[in-house]
C-alpha cells in the first residue's frame, strides 16, 4: 500500500480526518506502522543474528503513539504539514530503533569487533552496520529543510518524485534537484559510501 496513491492517498485521508472520520486516522497510522516495519527490515538485515522483533514492534508502536499525539495536538491542516509530521516520526522511530539495537548488541556475549565488524565495501553501498544506520538517520535530520522534505517523502515515505511535487506544490524539476542535492550532502557526510548519486 502506498499512502500517496490517489485511491488511499494522504490527501483523501486528510480530507476524511477533517470531516471527522476516525477510521481515516487509523488508516494513516496503519500505513505509518507498515512503513516503519518495511524500513526497519533493512536495519535488521545488517545483523542477521539480532532477532529483537518484539522489542522493535514496541518501539514502533511507541512512535505511532507519539505521532497520534502530535496529529491530535497540532491538527495539521494541509497535506504538506501532515506528510512532514508523519515522515518525521518515521525517521525518528528508525533512529530510535538503530540506537536500541546497538544497545542490545552490546549485551550479546560477543566482542565489539564481532558485533560491529570492520568496515567493508559492499556492492550496493548501503549501510551495513547498526552504527552506520544510526549515523545515516542523524545526518538526514541535519539536512536543510527543503532537501529534507523531499528526501523524507521519497526515502521514508515511498513517494515518487511526481507525487512529491504535487504534495509540496513545486515542479518535478525542483524535486529532482532537491533530491539530488540531498543525496550529495549525505554522500559527503557519510564519506562517499551512500546513498548513490546518479
Amino acid at each position: 500500500m502506498n499512502v500517496f496513491e490517489s485511491s488511499t492517498g494522504v490527501r483523501e485521508i486528510l480530507l476524511q480526518i477533517r470531516e471527522g472520520d476516525t477510521s481515516a486516522t487509523e488508516r494513516l497510522f496503519a500505513y505509518c506502522l507498515d512503513r516503519f516495519k518495511l524500513l526497519s527490515k533493512r536495519i535488521f538485515n545488517t545483523r542477521k543474528d539480532l532477532h529483537f522483533f518484539e522489542e522493535s514492534d514496541d518501539l514502533l508502536q511507541d512512535a505511532l503513539i507519539r505521532l497520534h499525539s502530535a496529529v491530535t495536538n497540532l491538527k495539521p491542516e494541509t497535506t504538506r504539514a501532515l506528510m512532514s509530521l508523519a515522515l518525521q516520526h518515521i525517521r525518528w522511530a528508525l533512529g530510535d530503533l538503530a540506537r536500541e539495537l546497538r544497545r542490545k548488541a552490546r549485551e550479546l556475549p560477543l566482542g565489539d569487533s564481532e558485533v560491529f565488524p570492520a568496515k567493508e565495501i559492499h556492492s550496493d553501498g548501503e549501510p551495513h552496520s547498526l552504527f552506520e544506520w544510526q549515523n545515516f538517520h542523524e545526518q538526514v535530520e541535519q539536512l536543510p529543510l527543503e532537501e529534507k522534505q523531499v528526501f523524507d517523502a521519497v526515502f521514508y515515505g515511498g513517494a515518487s518524485q511526481e507525487e512529491v511535487a504535487e504534495i509540496l506544490g513545486i515542479s518535478t524539476r525542483t524535486v529532482k534537484r532537491r533530491w539530488r542535492a540531498a543525496r550529495m550532502l549525505l554522500h559527503e557526510k557519510l564519506q562517499g559510501d551512500w546513498p548513490p548519486i546518479d
